[in-house]
């Protein structure tokens, strides 16, 4: 067997084993994903932190959609989310990041007037 033929080989086997490790816990994510979003506004700075958008950003859009929250709220949402984990550090210092979308997770999100369009969506696979 060639080293290439082997190389490729392993990636197929370490592929197989994440897509399972993936599909095993999947329900148990979702699950956790939809006690831990308690209501729209958790649900859309959720579907905002996309690693790139600093917490007053967020805030300042949910403020104009009618939802007063700080962007202090926002910092302790994602210290909290973090911690269970349903987020992941983004791609700046101090930035969080969704590890799933909420309709990738079967699970609607609020529908909001002028929602930024998301930048960044993390596939399961």
């Amino acid at each position: 067997m060639s080293e290439n033929t082997v190389v490729s080989c392993l990636e197929e086997k370490i592929d197989e084993l994440v897509f399972w490790a993936k599909f095993s816990a999947w329900t148990t994510f979702v699950n956790i994903l939809r006690s831990t979003l308690r209501d729209d506004s958790d649900k859309l700075v959720y579907e905002l932190s996309d690693g790139k958008r600093s917490t007053r950003e967020i805030a300042q859009f949910l403020t104009t959609s009618g939802r007063r929250i700080t962007h202090t709220s926002v910092a302790n949402l994602w210290q909290k989310w973090y911690a269970v984990p349903i987020v992941v550090p983004g791609a700046r210092v101090g930035r969080f990041r969704k590890v799933v979308a909420l309709r990738s997770a079967g699970i609607e999100s609020p529908n909001v007037e002028g929602l930024p369009e998301q930048t960044t969506e993390r596939s399961e696979g």
